[in-house]
């Protein structure tokens, strides 16, 4: 990817690209209830940072109630779910993110202002 070094991301970098998408599309500090791989999520993303949570569709259930953050970047830091959960992750990281963003790769379920 574009803004990696010395194989990782550079959070800055990350955080330009994920803006510029964001600001692109007319979503930049708006949130975004978005469906991938039957998974839902909320995504919002400002000039300071772009955060995913993970929407526990049975909240009932853990892990989360309701969700849980799996990926947040802001200009000096990235953190994945990978590296927060103690017994693996298959969630996406800020590269896969902004991979499906720039390419329309989800599904909106709803727009809030």
């Amino acid at each position: 990817m574009a803004f990696e070094h010395n194989g990782r991301m550079r959070p800055e970098e990350a955080l330009r690209q994920l803006v510029g998408v964001f600001e692109t599309r007319g979503w930049l500090d708006r949130t975004l209830r978005i469906k991938r791989c039957d998974r839902s999520y909320s995504i919002s993303c400002s000039r300071n940072e772009f955060m995913v949570y993970r929407i526990n569709d049975n909240w009932g259930i853990p892990p989360g109630l309701p969700g849980w953050p799996v990926c947040i970047v802001d200009s000096g830091l990235i953190v994945e779910d990978s590296e927060l959960s103690e017994f693996g992750s298959d969630e996406p990281g800020a590269g896969d993110w902004l991979h499906y963003m720039a390419s329309d790769d989800f599904e909106v379920m709803e727009e809030t202002y």
